[in-house]
């Protein structure tokens, strides 16, 4: 058997044995594509009543955010969108949301997405059998079988002849005469135009799989790979640690002070964060300035204000806010989604995923004309021959 037969029929094998967890990944792939713009759409929205007509100050607000996640590194986060209200956060998944106008908390299930959402997740992690079940284990054993699917389709993908008119077949969709051919050349051309998007999905969700995947990208990097899950309370989310004035808290600086100083650093930010002191007394407060979606790093910075003076103590630019291995570490998280690369990156994660349905259709449909027709056509019955 040439080496050509054997990636074929261990690409053929491999992919219909993991190919319907395939498709539940892809499925819920494509319904997760824009699942923060989405959400974000139906965030309830604030605005001034007859009883409070004006927003209340980033001071009193933070007297409210203070005590919503103790002993944690949390932050308080404004929005360029006037109508969005102030979130205090503690990790990608913990956020409450506070009305600036009169300082309540807005119960969180009051977006109504977040229940499909969130039912989309547990199937695209764990099948949605829980955390460590053997569902969990089937989605990553799937991830690592994708891979090898792709890296050896891209292989069986190369003309034996370079030759235009057999190319075309694989790049253009063609009329073709059976369903057969058809799903041949639906099942080349699909995986021609998303191979970039799908290997970059599909190879961080390797990574996010297995530690050994983990420690082998971060060695090519030539750097050491954290161990374990990340904690998560804000990948950027970490005070400098100013020390504490002695001045009394009335004395220092206020924070609407601050914020209003942050505001004009940047005249496109999307939100600003004061990650929030341990003490009413910090001499320094650190202020995350972010222009972007909140998942690109390149969009990010963060000045350190002198809460005595009201000056910029420092700033740190995104190279300087993370180590290297936090930001590849970052990287692959939202390569996964796309989301580093903003909207178009969640796009062409999302056609890749969308395209994955049609390959994984497409070679099922392939395989079983191959391996399981044959076994229901009839024989042909032998013919005596007269002398």
């Amino acid at each position: 058997m040439s080496f050509r037969r054997i990636i074929f029929w261990t690409h053929l094998v491999v992919g219909v044995a993991t190919g319907l967890v395939i498709f539940a990944l892809a499925f819920t792939g494509v319904m997760l594509t824009y699942e923060a713009q989405i959400k974000a759409a139906f965030d309830p929205s604030v605005a001034p009543t007859a009883d409070y007509t004006e927003m209340m100050s980033a001071d009193d607000i933070m007297k409210i955010a203070q005590p919503a996640f103790p002993g944690e590194t949390a932050t308080l986060n404004f929005y360029s969108d006037a109508s969005k209200p102030v979130s205090v956060s503690a990790g990608r998944h913990e956020a409450k949301l506070i009305d600036p106008y009169s300082g309540a908390f807005i119960e969180a299930d009051s977006n109504p997405t977040e229940g499909f959402f969130g039912l989309m997740e547990n199937i695209h992690r764990n099948l949605a059998m829980g955390f460590d079940s053997a569902g969990s284990q089937m989605v990553k054993i799937s991830n690592v079988a994708f891979l090898f699917i792709i890296l050896s389709g891209i292989y069986l993908w190369l003309p034996r002849k370079w030759k235009w008119s057999f190319i075309r077949q694989k790049i253009f969709f063609q009329k073709m005469p059976t369903a057969k051919a058809r799903d041949f050349n639906w099942h080349h051309v699909f995986s021609f135009w998303v191979v970039i998007p799908l290997v970059a999905v599909v190879g961080s969700g390797a990574v996010l799989s297995y530690q050994w995947a983990n420690n082998l990208v971060f060695a090519a990097a030539g750097l050491e790979a954290p161990q374990g899950r990340g904690q998560g309370k804000g990948m950027w989310a970490k005070s400098s640690g100013g020390g504490t004035s002695s001045l009394p808290a009335e004395q220092l600086v206020s924070f609407q002070s601050i914020l209003d100083k942050a505001e004009g650093v940047e005249s496109n930010w999307k939100t600003i964060s004061i990650i929030v002191p341990a003490s009413d007394q910090a001499k320094t407060v650190d202020v995350l300035i972010d222009t972007g979606n909140g998942k690109q790093g390149a969009t990010q910075q963060t000045i350190t204000y002198d809460r005595e003076s009201g000056e910029v103590a420092s700033v740190k630019g995104p190279d300087e806010m993370a180590t290297p291995t936090q930001s590849l570490r970052r990287y692959i998280r939202f390569l996964h989604t796309g989301e580093v690369y903003g909207v178009i990156g969640q796009t062409l994660a999302g056609i890749a995923s969308l395209a994955c349905l049609f390959l994984v259709w497409t070679g099922f449909a392939l395989a079983w004309r191959r391996l399981i027709s044959p076994l229901f056509r009839p024989k042909a019955k032998p013919t005596l021959s007269m002398r």
